[in-house]
């Protein structure tokens, strides 16, 4: 077990967002997890890498007690554990080829040269080869997906952890962005956490999903099996053109 949550509840202020979150994710495997905005959903994966700690229940990642850990080994887990943003969190003052090398440097001794070939062969990957050297201003919204997928799959991680991949995108761009979330999860042996509001990437990502409302999971299956459920997973489910 890769990813392991039990009881996770979390407090702002008066308002509790998780209220006794339970989630097991497995090598290999894919899972989305649907829900409102609202819901808890970018809370839940802050806590995944520490960004976030709870306030009571336990989080084990990686065979890590990630609510224990102190700040310098979580900056060793997280080498292990890629959160791809909702924007992307490119660097603006960096060019392409440096905001993907930037973990590199950060966190590895590898030299200069094997850092740009590394940097190469992962925007190849993601079909931006040669453009090492564009700003950040000169991507469009769908190249910056790309350009942090890039930076977030260069350490190789055993854990991917994806903030709303697709908001902000046309239809075509984001099927494309999903398209290369889903090759990326096939390729191998890393686990990936998908937060989304967007049928559309469920549907295309298929395996399971996860219904988050209110801070709980309600639902947990299949999405077509979502379809079939009465009430708001039923619905949302349906509004989204997936039918039973």
């Amino acid at each position: 077990m890769l990813v392991q949550l039990r009881g996770v509840t979390r407090r702002f202020g008066s308002r509790e967002v998780l209220k006794g979150i339970d989630l097991d994710l497995c090598e290999g495997e894919t899972l989305v997890v649907l829900g409102q905005s609202g819901s808890g959903k970018s809370v839940l994966l802050k806590h995944i890498n520490g960004l976030l700690r709870p306030d009571s229940g336990g989080v084990t990642v990686l065979g890590c007690d990630v609510g224990r850990l102190p700040e310098r080994d979580l900056v060793e887990l997280r080498r292990r554990v890629s959160y791809i943003f909702q924007m992307g969190a490119l660097f603006d003052s960096l060019n392409v080829g440096e905001n993907v090398a930037f973990p590199l440097r950060e966190h590895t001794t590898l030299g200069e040269g094997e850092v740009r070939e590394r940097v190469a062969a992962y925007l190849g990957r993601v079909g931006l080869a040669g453009t090492e050297r564009l700003t950040t201003a000169e991507l469009s919204g769908g190249m910056r997906k790309r350009v942090a997928l890039a930076r977030g799959l260069v350490l190789e991680p055993a854990v991917i952890l994806y903030d709303e991949p697709t908001a902000g995108l046309d239809p075509l761009t984001g099927l494309a962005i999903t398209r290369l979330i889903r090759e990326i999860s096939e390729g191998g042996e890393t686990a990936s956490l998908v937060v989304t509001h967007d049928l559309a990437v469920a549907r295309e990502l298929g395996g399971k999903v996860a219904f988050l409302r209110d801070g709980r999971f309600v639902f947990r299956g299949e999405l077509e099996q979502a379809a079939c459920e009465d009430g708001l997973v039923g619905e949302f489910v349906r509004a989204g053109g997936v039918r039973d």
